[in-house]
């Protein structure tokens, strides 16, 4: 009786404690469901991801910013901190960012600029630099911390690593390939010079290098490139970038990975010089191995002499194991993109963490081998996206301790049974842990916070004093701001409370089936998904009458984008809709995957914030090191559209790199078809459910490489590599672009242009409305369209086509194309069972009132709801899981399959109407080519009033002079900005800072009124 009792007491209180977490749960969602991105009032913060942050969940914890006390608002505090190292007796901790730490100024308006040190002698040089990464020192003997230092470096990457005398440490210098020492001095730590000059890049003496030591350097590919033309040369000339360090156990030997070099170099710490080069791959070699070497770990002799390396190949999948001794180097697979590394105090263990599979692998060192594989999902869950990138052993080495960056979170892995037993909240994109000397405390860095508003996104100019009077950079990476956590080790049912916390954060409670999206599942048969490029909703859609919006912010107002306006009001108005990426690489992962990698997490605010777009490439879209994957090494009769372009300039195959089709950066499953396969991309899932797809310059490799062509539709007998812009290119038959993924290879359209500032957006609809007609007179659709019109990037003004040689005609061009591809499907038979889905990749240029990341989306189908304004709390990950939805395919990663899909949008009533396109009326005058939009001339087609150019061509060109436009993230999105504000505002509109929302409630009917006045004026002088 006793027992029966206390098991129904058991089960009661079990009940009970359901009921409360439900309750909790469905609270908790009803709040989150209109929130904006932002603080939570109940604690913690909501994501542009959709995710929830609780940093200070842990009882006792502390969570504070990386404050550099370089301003008194903390705008120039510090971001990205990707590495953790405690010193040898446990009282020191150093903290490293390697990320985007650039372009801050003082509230006085003077440019924040540091001296850059000699490397020979570690004193201060004449150069200096306003990049500005850093390495915190903080005192933890007491178990609290307490900053003593921060030291600036220029550029780093990830590497971080203490002397085993804790007299020292030492830090990779990135793409300035070298390796810095610092020494104390009893009260701080000095510059201890030289420094370890890795000897890859040239003039490497000089405070900066040249950026020019990568691995193509010297093949017969880069030749060719630098000796018959110029431009070409920029696809293959990379630079060197140092990444992860160690040093043996008697501080003689440091071994340094060079990530893109694909080799590892062992030093001599007392004489600071190489001793030699491991290579693992060279150019021309057949079996891709120790490609993309990011973490070091060195086992040390019994004399701690260094006796192994073991270094992670990211692209490789496995650990590279090399004898110091013989340089025998022994491959050990393991998971997809191994990341960090940590030994076990005997050195028999190394302990990897697996980024793309959610995993550990466990490698006996004497034998090298994985003798276990530790799977960090939860039981049965057969989605990745956790991302753990650090691995840290308890004092007893009894757990382990690893960051997952993509559910915010650090798991605790109980090392007897290899399961994890927890999670404990942290900071947004955790980083990496160390763990206190008594084992009582945790260490943990996270990369970045939310942004808020950024009204006065980009460079502050003398004529915004009056908006930004502090000079704060307002670009979405500067805002975003790194964290440091103090968790006390939680242990039994406080580590269970914090597990269910970080459920809730990520949404594990959401997974139950959409009734609206089951009803449309049976109603929806097509998606065209159409991503465009960086603007954000007050910059297009602040001026509606409906939504929250800023209009003083508008910087393309009705007549400038009519499409954008009316396509809001006459379907649905997303006002709080959010891009989860800060720019393009990471905005392109999160539009097509709902995710990132780890890889892309460190290595885009690098690109961004210290690179300087030299050494790291743009791998987020198919390519690596600029190198088509999709694409053979080489063939007999070589072109951009059937070659790698480094086969293109050496057929010999003795350039050749990257073997295989494995890109570095993509998720798990990419490319992988069979009906088990879980992961990769939107059209993975897609094919892998059994629909058609067809591309439209996604994930593509074309001609638009820099053409000394005033006329870019003629060829550049300069530069074999460019493809002539035109027109009507299947006419022509010129063929404009190749994937960059195998898979897309057969179903991409190769006469669609792809990112190409130059061309015009109308020239790419009439490409897609010629194809898609195909399918239309079948009375067919692709169940899923990948198209991309990316001319509201903006750029290369001085040899534009079609005369679209301004921003506000490159806006107007996006637009009417964007208007023309609705219309087209709305007046088709297939109308009634199709979704056309658009948003931007990302929203990093431009300003808005709310937060850096809100952007403009649009759901347009006959079930989408007409005249309305939805408030919920979407975004990115959002829309994936809605197309995954409607077509009623797999979804890819924890992400999307947590997420809620934009059901408030639709009805189940549907309205067939037509849309009807309108036609900016800037596209009807001087200097656009009057062939581009026939429909000027048309009596029947409503038109805007054209609105006079404040600048004409010859004033971009002039602003823009040295701006890069030919590849995405070539170009200073701050300066770019603010050169955008100026050439629509003038000088004499100052430049937007951020304003009080009662500010904004009294300025915005009278501002509307001005604005409609104005266009009223405009179209009376018109007719």
């Amino acid at each position: 009786m006793f027992n029966f009792k206390r098991k129904r007491y058991l089960l009661l209180s079990l009940l009970v404690a359901v009921v409360i977490v439900v309750s909790s749960i469905q609270i908790v969602t009803a709040q989150l469901a209109t929130s904006r991105v932002g603080d939570l009032p109940e604690g913690g913060a909501l994501l542009p991801t959709g995710q929830v942050i609780t940093p200070a969940a842990a009882p006792g914890s502390t969570f504070t910013r990386l404050a550099t006390g370089l301003r008194t608002d903390n705008n120039a505090d510090a971001a990205e901190a990707v590495t953790t190292a405690l010193s040898p007796d446990g009282k020191t901790l150093l903290v490293l960012t390697s990320g985007y730490n650039n372009n801050f100024r003082s509230q006085n308006g003077a440019d924040l600029t540091y001296p850059v040190l000699d490397p020979l002698t570690g004193k201060p040089s004449a150069t200096r630099t306003s990049k500005a990464e850093w390495v915190f020192v903080f005192d933890v003997s007491s178990g609290k911390l307490v900053k003593q230092q921060q030291i600036n470096i220029p550029n780093t990457y990830n590497g971080l690593a203490w002397a085993k005398d804790g007299t020292r440490f030492y830090v990779s210098g990135g793409i300035d390939d070298r390796v810095y020492a610092y020494a104390s001095n009893g009260n701080q730590y000095l510059p201890d010079a030289p420094f370890i000059l890795l000897g890859h890049n040239s003039e490497q003496t000089a405070p900066f290098p040249i950026y020019d030591g990568g691995l193509l350097k010297n093949t017969p590919a880069e030749t060719v490139a630098t000796g018959a033309v110029v431009a070409p040369a920029q696809t293959v000339t990379t630079g060197a970038v140092v990444a992860g360090l160690d040093l043996s156990k008697d501080g003689k030997t440091l071994v340094a990975a060079n990530f893109e070099n694909d080799s590892i170099s062992i030093v001599d710490t007392t004489n600071r010089k190489v001793l030699r080069e491991i290579k693992f791959f060279r150019p021309g070699d057949r079996i891709p191995t120790g490609e993309f070497p990011f973490d070091v770990a060195i086992k040390s002799a019994e004399n701690g002499a260094a006796a192994k390396v073991f270094v992670t190949s990211q692209r490789d999948n496995e650990v590279v194991a090399v004898s110091i001794a013989s340089g025998q180097v022994t491959r050990i697979p393991v998971g997809s993109q191994p990341n960090k590394v940590t030994l076990s105090t005997d050195q028999k263990r190394l302990y990897v963490a697996n980024g793309n599979s959610d995993s550990v692998s466990v490698i006996d060192t004497n034998t090298n081998s994985v003798v276990q594989t530790i799977n960090l999902s939860r039981p049965s869950d057969q989605y990745k996206g956790a991302n753990p990138n650090s691995v840290a052993l308890s004092s007893d080495e009894r757990q382990l301790y690893v960051t997952l960056g993509g559910e915010n979170a650090v798991a605790v892995v109980d090392l007897q049974s290899g399961r994890v037993i927890g999670r404990i909240p942290t900071g947004w994109y955790p980083n990496s842990v160390s763990v206190s000397k008594d084992g009582q405390n945790l260490y943990v860095v996270n990369a970045k916070s939310n942004s808020g508003p950024n009204p006065s996104n980009g460079e502050t100019t003398p004529s915004g004093l009056a908006r930004n009077t502090t000079f704060r950079n307002e670009y979405t990476w500067a805002l975003e701001k790194a964290g440091i956590s103090v968790i006390p080790v939680p242990k039994g049912g406080t580590l269970a409370t914090l597990s269910e916390q970080v459920d809730r954060n990520n949404g594990f409670y959401n997974r139950r089936p959409d009734r609206t999206m089951k009803f449309l599942q049976n109603k929806i048969k097509h998606v065209i998904y159409v991503v465009k490029e960086n603007r954000t909703y007050d910059q297009i859609l602040g001026d509606l009458p409906v939504g929250n919006g800023d209009p003083a912010l508008t910087l393309f107002p009705q007549p400038i984008s009519p499409n954008h306006h009316k396509l809001a009001l006459d379907f649905v108005t997303f006002d709080n809709f959010y891009d989860s990426g800060e720019s393009s690489g990471v905005g392109w992962n999160w539009s097509t995957y709902a995710r990132t990698t780890d890889y892309t997490e460190k290595t885009q605010s690098v690109l961004y914030g210290n690179a300087e777009f030299n050494g790291l490439t743009y791998d987020y879209e198919g390519t690596n090191r600029r190198i088509n994957l999709a694409l053979p090494q080489t063939s007999s009769n070589p072109s951009q559209f059937n070659t790698r372009v480094t086969g293109v300039l050496d057929p010999s195959g003795k350039s050749s790199i990257l073997p295989g089709t494995r890109d570095v950066n993509a998720p798990a499953g990419d490319g992988e078809l069979n009906s088990n396969a879980i992961g990769g991309y939107l059209w993975d899932a897609a094919l892998r459910a059994g629909k058609t797809v067809r591309n439209y310059g996604f994930f593509v490799l074309d001609g638009s490489y820099s053409t000394t062509q005033a006329d870019p539709t003629e060829p550049d007998p300069t530069n074999p590599l460019y493809i002539p812009i035109s027109p009507n290119p299947t006419a022509d038959n010129i063929p404009q672009a190749v994937a960059a993924k195998r898979v897309l290879l057969d179903k991409t359209d190769n006469y669609f242009r792809g990112y190409d500032q130059k061309n015009a957006d109308i020239y790419l609809y009439n490409e897609w409305a010629r194809d898609i007609d195909s399918y239309l007179a079948r009375n067919e659709l692709p169940n899923l369209s990948l198209v991309r019109l990316p001319h509201d990037h903006f750029g290369d003004f001085g040899n534009a086509v079609a005369g679209l040689n301004t921003v506000p005609l490159q806006m107007a061009d996006n637009d009417y194309a964007v208007g023309l591809l609705v219309e087209k499907i709305s007046k088709s038979p297939l109308w009634k069972d199709t979704a056309i889905v658009i948003v931007e990749d990302d929203s990093q240029d431009g300003p808005d009132h709310v937060d850096s990341h809100r952007s403009v989306v649009y759901i347009i189908s006959p079930y989408t709801k007409r005249k309305v304004v939805v408030s919920t709390n979407y975004n990115t990950v959002s829309l994936v899981r809605t197309m995954e939805d409607l077509l009623n395919i797999g979804y890819l990663g924890i992400t999307d399959a947590n997420a809620k899909p934009m059901s408030d949008a639709f009805t189940r009533e549907p309205d067939f109407t037509a849309y009807k396109a309108v036609v900016p009326g800037n596209l009807c005058g001087k200097p656009v080519d009057p062939k581009l939009v026939p429909a000027c001339q048309d009596k029947n087609v409503e038109k805007t009033a054209a609105i006079p150019s404040l600048r004409n061509q010859q004033w971009w060109v002039q602003a823009t002079k040295g701006f890069n436009f030919e590849v995405e993230d070539k170009v200073d999105p701050e300066k770019f900005n603010n050169v955008v504000w100026a050439g629509i505002k003038g000088n004499n509109v100052p430049y937007p800072t951020e304003r009080s929302h009662a500010d904004l409630r009294q300025n915005r009917a009278q501002l509307l009124g001005k604005l409609s006045l104005s266009t009223d004026n405009l179209s009376a002088q018109a007719n």
